[in-house]
């Protein structure tokens, strides 16, 4: 399976018990991540991890959200295969945890639902 078919997997396990959701789309988004420790505001969406590696200036990485914790180093996550696309929801807490720390970017996929709009008939 390949990285589009896996995202497009897990994007419709999370949406298929949603009631009102009879779509969604995915969007792809990089974030910068400027500062040791920062908090995303995702909204209604829900993000897919889809970075290819974490930074080796990096000891580990921290990503909490109201629905998941996952920790890694740059060593653990290049010998992820299909775990490393977490799912995180509502919001992102970011942890970066480093002697000397480097701005760096982070990958995700936006799981964008669209609501049926007689969902309440």
């Amino acid at each position: 399976m390949n990285t589009s078919e896996l995202l497009h997997n897990i994007a419709k396990d999370r949406v298929e018990g949603m009631r009102t959701i009879d779509s969604f789309q995915l969007k792809p988004a990089v974030v910068s991540i400027t500062q040791a420790d920062m908090s995303l505001d995702l909204k209604n969406d829900l993000w897919i991890l889809n970075t290819k590696g974490i930074p080796a200036s990096i000891d580990e990485l921290e990503m909490v959200s109201s629905d998941n914790v996952f920790t890694a180093t740059p060593e653990e996550y290049d010998f992820m295969d299909e775990y490393r696309y977490q799912v995180f929801t509502d919001y992102i807490d970011i942890k970066t945890q480093s002697n000397d720390f480097k701005p760096f970017r982070l990958e995700f996929v936006k799981i964008i639902p669209h609501r049926n709009p007689h969902s309440g008939d």
